[in-house]
């Protein structure tokens, strides 16, 4: 049951992010963060968490290529306020990006539903269909093997790698006309 509950959370993307130093960029500032799935928002935009039993472990999708967003060009600006829009991610057994589309429901991304954003999500959806991944897997383990760790599939008798979908969120923020591009951690 704890595997479940667990597996159920890790899909829903409350996994972290490897650290990343901060680079800077031309003129704007991206975070991006996995979200915390919340009830009856849609983050995993109905897409079910996988089941596992007792001898089984779920092993998240680690990214491997996930460069920044990029807006187009814009008229120079000195200032934009923080805007958060949001992205369901659909990682294939492969790793690679097979789609993504805007979440909307999360209460971290209402800015997705303005029309005046839509610029903002097209930015986060080219960025994110050149991103690749070290797949997700389930790890299946024999009678009395016990994983070293939560994801790891070390001395797994077999490691299937799945399909799964991860709710990304984007803030795009100008401040004195500079910013810096850094990743933001996510608490598990």
């Amino acid at each position: 049951m704890a595997a479940a509950l667990w597996l159920s959370l890790a899909v829903a993307g409350c996994a972290t992010r490897p650290p990343a130093s901060e680079a800077v960029a031309d003129t704007y500032n991206v975070g991006q963060r996995l979200l915390l799935a919340e009830a009856g928002s849609g983050s995993a935009g109905g897409v079910q968490p996988y089941t596992l039993s007792a001898s089984e472990v779920f092993r998240m999708p680690v990214p491997r290529y996930a460069p920044l967003p990029e807006l187009p060009g814009l008229p120079v600006r000195n200032s934009l306020p923080p805007v958060t829009v949001c992205l369901n991610v659909v990682v294939d057994a492969q790793g690679g990006v097979q789609r993504s589309f805007p979440l909307l429901g999360h209460s971290q991304c209402g800015a997705g539903n303005d029309a005046g954003n839509g610029y903002l999500l097209q930015a986060a959806d080219d960025a994110v269909r050149q991103w690749r991944f070290a797949p997700a897997a389930i790890c299946r383990f024999d009678a009395g093997t016990t994983p070293a760790a939560p994801d790891d599939c070390s001395g797994a008798a077999q490691v299937q790698e799945v399909p799964v979908t991860l709710p990304y969120a984007f803030t795009f923020e100008i401040v004195q006309g500079q910013a810096r591009v850094r990743i933001e951690r996510t608490p598990r």
